[in-house]
């Protein structure tokens, strides 16, 4: 039977990801609030932004993707956490 913790290891230093939680107004662009090695480990950020926009917002809409991405929005503005794959060899250029 193989290691399921080395396999999963294995598989995740093979397609490695970040999380990046942002926040910004709708169509003004955003801001990079924070990078993240796991989803998890961006649980306290995005539940203090989130708290925040409450305050000032109604939370007028909540997405959770098949990704595991997850967006608020409130008023005109919005918070994010989304994963990232990243770059580890070369790019071929077409």
């Amino acid at each position: 039977m193989p290691n399921l913790e080395l396999a999963t290891s294995q598989a995740q230093f093979a397609n490695p990801v970040v999380w990046i939680l942002s926040k910004g107004e709708m169509h003004e662009g955003g801001d990079i609030v924070g990078v993240y090695l796991d989803r998890d480990l961006a649980r306290g950020a995005f539940v203090t932004e989130a708290q925040e926009l409450h305050d000032r917002f109604s939370i007028g809409d909540a997405q959770h993707d098949n990704d595991g991405s997850l967006r608020l929005y409130g008023g005109c503005d919005w918070i994010a956490l989304e994963p990232h794959p990243v770059v580890t060899a070369p790019q071929l250029d077409a």
